[in-house]
C-alpha cells in the first residue's frame, strides 16, 4: 500500500513539474532571442459599499431630521461614476389612506427636485468614498391629514456604475 501512495504521489509531482516547465521559457545560448518576457497581474474587481438611512421619523417637536448617506471601498472602472439615485413610492408625500403630509429633501443645502430617479450621490473614478446629508424636512401640515394614522412612504435608492 506504501508503495502505491508512492507510486501516485511521484506521478503527481512529475506531472505538476511538467506543467511548470511549460509555463517559462526557456532561453539558452542557443536560443535565437536572448530575452523573455513575463506578464505579471493583479486584478482589483468592481466593489463598492452604499450605506444608506435606515429610516426618518418625524415628530410634532422633530420637523428636520438629518441622515447621511455614504460610498465607501469604491474601486470601479476608469471611465466610469458610480450613481446613487433616489425615487419616492408616494411622490415625497407621506400617507395614510387618502391623507398626506408633504415633505423634502435637501442635500448639500440643494433641494431634490420632485419626481424619480434623481441622482442624489455621485462618486467618480479615482475616488474611494462619497457622501451627502440628506435633511428631510416637512411643516406637519395637517390640512391635508384627514385620519389619525400611521403616515409613511418608501425610498428607493438606486445604485449603478456606468
Amino acid at each position: 500500500m506504501k508503495k502505491l501512495l508512492a507510486v501516485i504521489l511521484s506521478v503527481i509531482i512529475t506531472m505538476n513539474m511538467s506543467i511548470i516547465s511549460l509555463a517559462a521559457e526557456d532561453i539558452t545560448q542557443d536560443s535565437q532571442e536572448q530575452s523573455g518576457e513575463t506578464n505579471i497581474n493583479y486584478n482589483i474587481g468592481l466593489t463598492y459599499t452604499v450605506t444608506i438611512p435606515a429610516s426618518v421619523t418625524f415628530t410634532d417637536s422633530e420637523k428636520s431630521v438629518e441622515r447621511g448617506l455614504q460610498a465607501s471601498n469604491v474601486f470601479i472602472n476608469e471611465g466610469t461614476s458610480l450613481h446613487v439615485k433616489i425615487s419616492s413610492l408616494n411622490d415625497f408625500k407621506l400617507k395614510c389612506g387618502e391623507g398626506y403630509i408633504d415633505y423634502s429633501i435637501l442635500y448639500n443645502s440643494n433641494k431634490a427636485p420632485e419626481g424619480n430617479n434623481y441622482t442624489i450621490l455621485t462618486v467618480g473614478n479615482g475616488d474611494t468614498a462619497g457622501w451627502v446629508i440628506l435633511r428631510f424636512t416637512t411643516e406637519l401640515d395637517k390640512k391635508h391629514a384627514k385620519y389619525a394614522g400611521n403616515y409613511t412612504d418608501t425610498l428607493t435608492f438606486t445604485v449603478s456604475v456606468d
